[in-house]
């Protein structure tokens, strides 16, 4: 069929592969990318128990690209991994650039589900002519970087798309991400660490037979209104300068960052004039990029140290690569107070190598160097775990360079402890030093890290409460809240007060509202930045039509957010499954009950509101306010009555 390829099953322990035609009866249903992968994911764990450890060979990877990757429609190219989580024990998914999603479409193939584990360190190879299991053994213990390089030495073609994972993933480290070529990474709920479990190191992809389109004329005017559209935005030329690296002064002017883990939600002026986009443009970018093939925004970039932009640059200095963006320069430079991005970038290039996430790190490091600031850690613990004395000190880079390493390598008992998500760790140290540490954790739903302010922004913080994949910004991306963007609140719920800055009106219901509309962009496989934050500017007919075209189906700009909804729909319904309530839905203790200091947002707390706006966001899903549960109802309008009866027998609606 024109626009959509093959969705292929490997068994690792069996060494079979099974090719299948895409479900095409499934096609406006749920779109593809995330949507497709979602439904695939459900399937499998109606045979298998979805109580399993997710380090069990009976856990899923799945890898899928939405029917507008790869294409020409100058939106990108994003994958999705989507698994049962190592980091949170229930519903996973990751996304990222690179070209191996490309490279795997254009090779015939939308979706691989891969099952089993392989006896020995494996890698896939997928090429026109079909998909080889080979050995890996010589790529076991390789970083990510190097085992690219390796691969690319004559085993595969220097055009092949790969993604890989470090020794994180290898060593079990529940937060280790794949990594793809071009320096991307599926960083969030362990897709690497899945992947290492099933002894599965890397995935290769390199293709040329290319896509079908059914309406090449009308694919051209599609794609000619979505450039039309790109141009006439004017926030895309504010964001292909530098990409996330802009919401640093942003969030620094309406208190939206979080520094030294998140005590205030600003940076002193002295030290942010280090971390900034002007800062970075001056002194390190070398040009633009795109992430991924048919981006024509182009946010990426590439940089080098140079060793002479500051005292610490002069260690760091190396060959061009890629740069930090938003979350690891919150992670590194804000979190831990290191006000050098010489310094952010040298560790965002070794969490990428190590294939470990740095938005989870994000939360550790800067938790320790809390405690550490408390007198809850001590040079005591530091001698314990490193046989020397270490200062966690707000600033100490070499305390973070170790702490990487002992993570990644699994080297000492902190090392272990660190390798869990932040509020595990921070229950593990409170056994340690039987003193507080819970209160002092940032983390949301399933304990997942998040380095930003959300007390001020009701939306965000609702949506780290209630991600479907744990504490989450993306599965509900919007700007209405932090962008004060009253047309859109206009637009969606026929009144601006979800638009107003720091008040949670009408917070709970754009919530919802946002989080379906984001997974029907994701189920298209484009990147989101644009698309789902700013509905306006791209909406969504603009996708539709270019769907339309590709495959010739027809679809609506309501077909298209129903597909979204119900992939929101099939999260909720697998945790429901494992046995999340409404009391899952929450924040740390410091979201909750610590209040904003900045002038901006000044004395809120999320416990003053989070409630009030669960009921909402509940409601505006159709869900049950008192346990969170769906209804039969809901599921039944949906057109996912199969789901519901799954769940009425295991007493999991409402």
């Amino acid at each position: 069929m024109h626009g959509h390829g093959d969705v292929v099953t490997i068994d690792l322990t069996h060494g079979s592969i099974k090719r299948e035609p895409f479900p095409v009866n499934l096609a406006k249903k749920f779109i593809g990318g995330m949507g497709i992968n979602d439904w695939l994911l459900w399937n499998h764990f109606l045979k298998v128990d979805p109580h399993i450890d997710p380090l069990s060979a009976d856990n899923v990877l799945i890898a899928g690209l939405g029917p507008l990757g790869g294409t020409g429609f100058g939106l990108g190219s994003k994958m999705k991994f989507t698994y049962k989580s190592p980091v949170t024990g229930f519903f996973g998914d990751s996304t990222c650039g690179g070209n191996f999603g490309s490279q795997m479409r254009w090779s015939g193939i939308d979706h691989l589900v891969i099952k089993g584990r392989a006896r020995k360190p494996a890698y896939l190879y997928i090429h026109d002519s079909g998909i080889e299991i080979r050995d890996a053994a010589h790529l076991w213990g390789s970083g990510t970087h190097e085992t690219i390089k390796k691969l690319r030495a004559g085993e595969v073609p220097s055009r092949a798309g790969i993604v890989c994972i470090g020794q994180a993933g290898e060593n079990g480290v529940r937060y280790a991400c794949t990594v793809a070529t071009e320096e991307r990474a599926a960083g969030r709920t362990g897709s690497g660490c899945v992947a290492g479990s099933k002894n599965l190191k890397a995935i290769v992809a390199s293709g040329s037979r290319g896509i079908t389109v059914s309406d090449p004329e009308g694919a051209v005017g599609a794609a000619r209104r979505i450039f039309e559209a790109i141009d006439a935005d004017p926030l895309i030329f504010v964001f292909k300068k530098n990409g996330t690296f802009n919401m640093v002064d942003f969030y620094d002017a309406i208190g939206g960052n979080a520094y030294r883990n998140n005590q205030l939600s600003k940076v002193p002026d002295e030290r942010i004039r280090f971390l900034t986009s002007d800062w970075y443009t001056a002194n390190m970018k070398l040009r633009d990029l795109a992430c991924s093939p048919g981006c024509t925004f182009g946010c990426d970039s590439s940089c080098r140290i140079k060793g002479s932009e500051t005292e610490l640059a002069r260690r760091l200095a190396g060959p061009a690569g890629g740069s930090p963006e938003y979350l690891s320069i919150a992670s590194f430079g804000m979190g831990c107070d290191i006000p050098d991005l010489a310094a952010v970038t040298h560790f965002h290039r070794r969490c990428n190598e190590y294939g470990m996430d740095f938005a989870e790190v994000g939360g550790i490091i800067p938790l320790l160097m809390e405690l550490w600031q408390r007198g809850i850690l001590t040079e005591e613990h530091t001698r314990k775990w490193f046989g020397e004395p270490l200062s966690l000190e707000w600033g100490n880079f070499d305390a973070v360079e170790k702490i990487l390493h002992a993570i990644a390598f699994q080297e000492n008992e902190l090392g272990r402890i660190c390798s869990g998500n932040t509020e595990k760790v921070a229950e593990a140290l409170e056994k340690i030093t039987d003193l507080p540490v819970t209160p002092y954790m940032v983390c949301g739903k399933g304990g997942n890290a998040f380095q930003e302010e959300v007390r001020s922004f009701p939306i965000w913080a609702v949506n780290a409460a209630v991600a479907s994949r744990g504490c989450d910004h993306l599965k509900g991306l919007n700007i209405i809240d932090k962008g004060f963007r009253q047309d859109i609140s206009t637009e969606w719920l026929g009144k601006p007060d979800a638009g107003v800055g720091y008040t949670p009106d009408l917070k709970g219901a754009a919530a919802a509202l946002a989080e379906n509309y984001a997974a029907a962009i994701n189920c298209l496989g484009i990147c989101i930045f644009r698309p789902a934050t700013d509905p306006l500017c791209m909406p969504p007919s603009l996708f539709t039509d270019a769907y339309s075209a590709l495959t010739g189906i027809p679809l609506t700009p309501p077909d298209l957010l129903l597909a979204g909804e119900r992939a929101c729909n099939l999260e909720k319904a697998f945790n429901s499954r494992i046995g999340l309530r409404r009391g899952d839905d929450r924040l740390c203790a410091r979201w909750m009950d610590e209040p904003v200091t900045f002038e901006y947002g000044a004395g809120m707390k999320a416990g003053e509101y989070l409630d009030r706006l669960l009921d909402e966001y509940y409601e505006r899903h159709g869900w049950d306010k008192r346990t969170s549960l769906q209804t039969r109802a809901k599921l039944d309008a949906l057109g996912l009555s199969d789901v519901a009866d799954v769940l009425e027998k295991e007493k999991a609606t409402a």
